[in-house]
């Protein structure tokens, strides 16, 4: 999803404009889930719209490659959150959730 302002901050969030959950290991099958993250980025805030609460959460900012957590903020997943990361053109981002679900996306 393109975030283009005016005088702002503009990037993409990859996969559209959802987080993915990340893969479970390998184990019995479970059912996909009603989960829905949806999340923008506009002038240095990660906006994050959860469909079905899931508590209080962390969001991580990495470098694009994963490898230097640039920073963490908590949340909560009750209602849409505005977390404010600062202006970044590449970033990878991860959520843990309290109910022990991680969901990734990117800032490119």
């Amino acid at each position: 999803m393109s975030a283009d302002t005016t005088g702002g901050t503009s990037g993409n969030l990859g996969s559209g404009s959802e987080f993915k959950p990340l893969p479970k290991p390998p184990g019995r099958p479970k059912a996909p889930s009603a989960q829905v993250v949806m999340a923008s980025y506009e002038d240095g805030y990660v906006y994050l719209n959860f469909k079905y609460s899931e508590g209080p959460a962390v969001l991580y900012v990495f470098d694009f490659d994963g490898t230097t957590l640039r920073s963490q903020h908590m949340f909560s997943t009750d209602s849409e959150a505005a977390v404010y990361i600062g202006n970044v053109s590449e970033a990878y981002l991860l959520v843990e959730t309290s109910n022990g679900h991680q969901y990734e996306g990117w800032i490119y």
